[in-house]
């Protein structure tokens, strides 16, 4: 069997350089990629699913960026690639074989081009100009096209190789998606995080990986979710917990959670409208009794028009941002829950009146 080339991360490249995201994901990942900034990334730019920048460092400066699934060399505008036979497409893998993304491999790598129009000619030039190894079966780089660029991935770039592989249950939530969800929820370093409908563990798992959260509290109905989460959550090194309960009847202490963070039943792969009409309604009723008054949730579900009902029927909590994403040909949108401002105040009251 082939063995894939691994990369250097600290070798210095530079190069026009694309990462791949989801929509609704992409503005948070352009806003890191500004944090970075000059002069490691350079002339900043997004599309509906990705960002692009000239960069100059080293790819570690990168590894922070957890809402990317893909990261390639821009090689050249798909048109004009067509237009001029490949050559600055070719251009472009020679100079990051010299002293870019490409270069930074273990050794000459092995590619494969996806369905572009022209490929045979190009398949001739790359290995041809460069000597590479046409490989379909087990490349190195892909070449193809995404939007208006023609672009080379990069395998061992791509998020399951940078990130220690996730076992995976039907439904289980996108890991870019779970990046940006964890990311909304804010916890900090003490929090008490709960996903009462964890499955796989996706969730947990991320916010360990960020280096928040001081307990990871999972609860599923299916004990072969949980069979799974516990796989994935050997690693962690966050204190945790993985319990049998329904997410409608939470088997914790009023005020005891500081986030919550979860990928609901949407209704489609897992569940129906129908459940989720008596779901939601008593979930949200639980998540404002266990949600500490200065928590906050974030909850992501397709089955918009039952949530926000739900919402709206519950007291002491509102929505106070929504950011809709697009995944596997689902467009679920993410709620920010926190308590009402009235519903803070009446709480910060009982507390002086108990003093």
């Amino acid at each position: 069997m082939k063995v894939l080339r691994e990369i250097d991360l600290a070798s210095p490249v530079r190069g026009h350089l694309h990462l791949e995201s989801l929509p609704g994901v992409v503005d948070r990942l352009l806003q890191h990629c500004h944090d970075i900034g000059a002069p490691a990334l350079a002339n900043i730019r997004r599309t509906s699913d990705s960002v692009h920048f000239d960069f100059d460092g080293s790819l570690q400066q990168l590894m922070p960026l957890r809402m990317f699934s893909s990261l390639s060399v821009v090689l050249d505008e798909t048109e004009h690639a067509r237009v001029d036979g490949f050559a600055d497409a070719l251009a472009r893998l020679k100079e990051s074989t010299d002293d870019g993304v490409i270069g930074a491999l273990s050794g000459p790598p092995a590619y494969r081009v996806d369905r572009i129009e022209g490929r045979d000619a190009f398949i001739d030039g790359v290995s041809g100009t460069l000597g590479w190894k046409n490989d379909p079966r087990a490349w190195d780089i892909n070449i193809a096209e995404h939007g208006r660029f023609l672009v080379a991935e990069v395998g061992a770039l791509h998020r399951s190789r940078r990130y220690p592989k996730l076992h995976r249950i039907p439904a289980s939530v996108n890991p870019v998606v779970a990046s940006l969800l964890v990311q909304l929820a804010k916890p900090e370093a003490d929090s008490t995080v709960y996903d009462p409908f964890c499955g796989s563990g996706t969730l947990l798992t991320e916010t360990d990986a960020v280096g928040k959260g001081g307990f990871l509290l999972g609860t599923d109905i299916s004990l072969k979710a949980l069979r799974v989460a516990r796989l994935n959550l050997e690693l962690v090194r966050t204190p945790h917990l993985l319990a049998e309960a329904r997410a409608e009847l939470m088997p914790l202490p009023s005020q005891s959670v500081d986030r919550v963070v979860s990928n609901m039943p949407f209704g489609k792969r897992v569940g129906s409208h129908e459940v989720n009409s008596r779901l939601y309604p008593e979930f949200l009723a639980e998540l404002a009794r266990v949600l500490h008054p200065k928590g906050r949730a974030v909850l992501l579900t397709e089955d918009k028009k039952r949530f926000q009902q739900a919402v709206q029927e519950t007291r002491r909590i509102h929505v106070i941002k929504e950011v809709q994403v697009t995944s596997g040909g689902l467009h679920p949108t993410a709620y920010v829950i926190e308590y009402t401002q009235k519903s803070r105040r009446m709480d910060r009251r009982r507390k002086r009146q108990g003093q």
